[in-house]
């Protein structure tokens, strides 16, 4: 499971968590190695930037800046390696699409570099 938090103002990406679950083709003998396949779930507050027109006429208009929470579906690749000294490196790309209509974001990317050590 990825979580994220959103800390500048200016990203449409508040809160999310993104559960996922990856197949791996690597070698048997080192378990959770080699390239993977994922398949992601999101839900996700965004923020969402909208004009109401007041006036029939356009001349006068309100902006509000709301937050919305939207469920998506989303799948990448990459791959997971494994040193002798137990050191562990990943790399994946993906994208995802959310499927609630009520905001302006229709997307969320699946973009990643780890570097850490197995136990």
């Amino acid at each position: 499971m990825s979580v994220l938090v959103g800390i500048d103002d200016n990203t449409d990406y508040k809160f999310g968590v993104i559960p996922y679950y990856r197949i791996y083709f690597g070698n048997s003998q080192k378990k959770a190695t080699g390239f993977f396949i994922e398949a992601n779930t999101a839900i996700m507050q965004v923020k969402d930037d909208r004009i109401y027109l007041i006036d029939m006429n356009g001349y006068d208009y309100s902006y509000r800046d709301e937050s919305v929470t939207n469920f998506g579906l989303g799948a990448a690749a990459g791959g997971k390696f494994l040193t002798k000294s137990g050191f562990v490196g990943e790399v994946y790309l993906g994208v995802g699409r959310f499927f609630n209509g009520n905001s302006n974001v229709e997307a969320y990317p699946r973009i990643g570099i780890t570097i850490g050590k197995r136990f």
